[in-house]
C-alpha cells in the first residue's frame, strides 16, 4: 500500500471572509499531483439562524448570499485544475444553493460540473414552531 497526500486549501473560514482568497488557492493546489480539495467553512449558528429567516420569506433563498461572490472566481479554474470544492454555503436551503451553482456554472460556460447535496438536519420539516418552543 501507497501512502498519498491529500491536499486541502481554505478559501474561506467564516461568512464574509474575504472573497479573494480562494483563486490564489486555487491556483497552488493546481500545482500539486494528488487529490485536491478547496475549502469554504462558513457556517456557524448565527449564520444558520439568519438565513433561516431569509428562506422562510422567500423560499427560493436560504443558502449563502456569498455563495455566488466565493464561487463566481474559483468554479472553471478549479474544474479545469481537478480541484473539488466542499463547502457549507448552502446554509438553510442546500438545494437553493446547488442551483444557484449551477447556474453559475451554465453563466461561466462550465460544462459537466457535479454537485452534491447533504440532507437531513433541517428540523423545522419534522417540527412545529410550537413544538421548537417547548424544548428546554
Amino acid at each position: 500500500m501507497t501512502a498519498s497526500t491529500i491536499y486541502i486549501g481554505s478559501g474561506a473560514g467564516f461568512a464574509g471572509d474575504r472573497i479573494d482568497a480562494g483563486l490564489p488557492v486555487v491556483e497552488t493546489l493546481a500545482r500539486r499531483d494528488g487529490p485536491k480539495y478547496l475549502i469554504f467553512e462558513v457556517m456557524g449558528e448565527r449564520t444558520l439562524a439568519i438565513a433561516q429567516r431569509i428562506k422562510m420569506r422567500n423560499p427560493e433563498l436560504g443558502y449563502s448570499p456569498y455563495l455566488e461572490p466565493y464561487l463566481r472566481g474559483v468554479l472553471k479554474p478549479a474544474k479545469d485544475a481537478g480541484v473539488r470544492i466542499v463547502a457549507n454555503l448552502g446554509n438553510a436551503n442546500p438545494l437553493g444553493g446547488a442551483r444557484k451553482t449551477l447556474e453559475i456554472a451554465a453563466e461561466l460556460g462550465i460544462e459537466g460540473l457535479r454537485v452534491a447535496v447533504v440532507l437531513g438536519d433541517d428540523l423545522l420539516g419534522f417540527m412545529t414552531a410550537e413544538d421548537v418552543a417547548d424544548l428546554p
